[in-house]
């Protein structure tokens, strides 16, 4: 397996940051009255934002880098939210101390979520690397001829009781005609 810094992995764990990024920036503006207006601008943060996280996803991120994106996504987002006057005076942007503590909190409670989601991802990525490399099945063409009855390859091995206590119910072997591979 891939690490979780490469492939789909990688794009999902970004995509999950950027999504709680982006889900959190639009429950607050709701939650503060605000009505969410998709404009471009907050579309292409939110697709320059993906990329952003998609791309910080390479290696395993700690609690403050992730802390670190959710702030600054929180900052931005804001911005584009504001930059359409959905807070009424534009150049106020609707900085309160209720709204930035609002902020503050609920950032730092999602980056541990956050955080303590990556390291249980790579922490199975790194069980996984533990576990033994199956080796992949070769072609075992059936032999030639007739098929063997199951019937003729079982010979009984009791011969007397000792043997009839020690024993399974016969031969281990694989039935006659087949080839014995040890």
């Amino acid at each position: 397996m891939k690490d979780p810094g490469r492939g789909m992995a990688r794009v999902v764990r970004g995509l999950i940051l950027a999504t709680t990024c982006l889900g959190m920036s639009l429950a607050a503006h709701v939650a503060a009255g605000g009505v969410v207006h998709l404009s471009v601008d907050v579309v292409a943060g939110g697709l320059a934002l993906s990329a952003m996280c998609v791309a910080a996803a390479d290696t395993r991120r700690s609690f403050g880098g992730i802390l670190g994106v959710v702030v600054l996504s929180q900052l931005v987002l804001h911005l584009f939210a504001g930059a359409g006057g959905h807070h009424g005076e534009v150049s106020s942007y609707g900085w309160t101390p209720t709204m930035l503590a609002s902020h503050v909190i609920a950032a730092v409670v999602l980056s541990a979520l956050l955080a303590h989601g990556e390291r249980l991802v790579w922490a199975l990525w790194g069980l996984t690397r533990l576990l033994p490399r199956v080796p992949p099945v070769q072609d075992v063409s059936p032999p030639a001829g007739p098929a063997p009855s199951v019937l003729q390859s079982y010979r009984p091995i009791c011969r007397n009781l000792r043997d009839l206590c020690l024993s399974g119910p016969g031969t281990r072997a694989p039935p006659a005609g087949l080839p014995n591979v040890r």
